[in-house]
């Protein structure tokens, strides 16, 4: 059943338009995340859905409720932002029962969600400390804590954890995915980190110039771009031109040799662009492969857990990524190779 509803949310300032015709609906308990680049709107609408910024038109509902109207602190929504924004003079208890005791809540009540909440993020040790005393991660926990213990109907995350260290951002994220779970809470999570959206994610709205290009889940985007753009924002993607065979069987030719597609070939157009992914492609596959191509290796590049070979065609370039294997024998530059892939891993954009 849809929980938070979006309906034809537009926003402008003046005449620039920085969301259009933007309709999302979210399930209850659902954690969805807006990625894409600076400015293409995702943090307009999570500002929108708070209360912070009104929509130019469209309609916002929670649980059934019409809220597009109603002033930010009439909306039972928590909000995590990316610098913090804890009070410095106030103890790590103080912070996380303020909403409550605006709220009006009692003693009791407000004493029980800190125990509960210092509970949730592990930091029961730390309740008077005060935020110069803790860590960017400590911080970023208390600032979930603060938001949660409100008892939201809706959890926004506007980039929580871009200030944090690549390790501590690993941890965190996989803690506020595990908090998320435990209580059910509907959570919309804005972030221009792919990997942070595909690991954590039930889906992803991935936006561009203030309009939804692709909506799905992480394997529908990384496996099934819909989008020229989602292709190449989402992984590292080989793009590559092609020129038409046979459009009925998806064959083409890149730099003079043949390779088959797996679908059939849309586009009236001679040339088209083809999408392959690097760990779709073989390297030194056994020859007799129906898509088989050879290139000279041209770079190696050590990755860590991925080792990538650049390899050059005639005139363009095709990488090729593999696990890092510390017996594999890789191929010295100038080598000629063999590289081969399915033809469903070819996607004709």
């Amino acid at each position: 059943m849809t929980f938070l509803e979006l309906s034809s949310l537009r926003k402008e300032f003046g005449a620039a338009v920085a969301v259009q015709d933007f309709n999302l609906q979210v399930e209850k308990g659902e954690f969805v995340s807006f990625l894409g680049p600076s400015g293409c709107g995702k943090t307009t609408v999570l500002r929108m859905i708070a209360g912070f910024e009104k929509p130019t038109r469209g309609r916002i509902i929670i649980d059934g409720k019409d809220v597009t109207a109603l002033n930010a602190n009439k909306r039972n929504i928590g909000m995590v932002f990316q610098q913090y924004a804890l009070f410095p003079n106030m103890t790590v208890a103080d912070n996380i029962q303020f909403g409550l005791k605006v709220a009006g809540a009692d003693g009791g009540l407000r004493q029980k969600r800190i125990k509960d909440m210092l509970g949730i993020i592990h930091m029961e040790q730390f309740a008077n400390r005060y935020p110069h005393q803790l860590s960017g991660g400590q911080q970023q926990r208390v600032a979930l804590a603060r938001a949660l213990a409100i008892q939201p109907q809706v959890l926004l995350l506007d980039e929580p954890l871009s200030a944090l260290d690549a390790k501590i951002r690993v941890n965190l994220r996989q803690e506020i995915r595990s908090i998320q779970r435990q209580l059910g809470i509907t959570t919309i999570f804005v972030t221009h980190d792919q990997e942070e959206a595909l690991s954590i994610s039930d889906r992803i709205v991935v936006m561009n110039q203030g309009v939804i290009d692709q909506l799905g889940t992480p394997l529908d985007i990384y496996n099934r771009p819909q989008t020229s753009f989602v292709a190449s924002f989402i992984g590292s993607l080989n793009v590559l031109q092609a020129q038409v065979v046979d459009r009925s069987a998806g064959r083409i030719r890149i730099d003079g040799q043949e390779l088959t597609t797996g679908e059939r070939i849309g586009s009236e157009a001679d040339t088209v662009t083809v999408a392959i992914r690097p760990e779709a492609v073989s390297l030194n596959h056994a020859n007799g492969h129906p898509n088989s191509i050879s290139a000279a290796v041209d770079d190696i590049y050590f990755l860590g857990s991925v080792v990538r070979v650049r390899t050059k065609l005639k005139d363009q370039f095709l990488n090729v990524d593999m696990f890092n294997n510390p017996s594999m024998a890789l191929p010295a530059r100038g080598e000629q190779v063999l590289l081969s892939f399915a033809a469903s891993a070819a996607k004709v954009l």
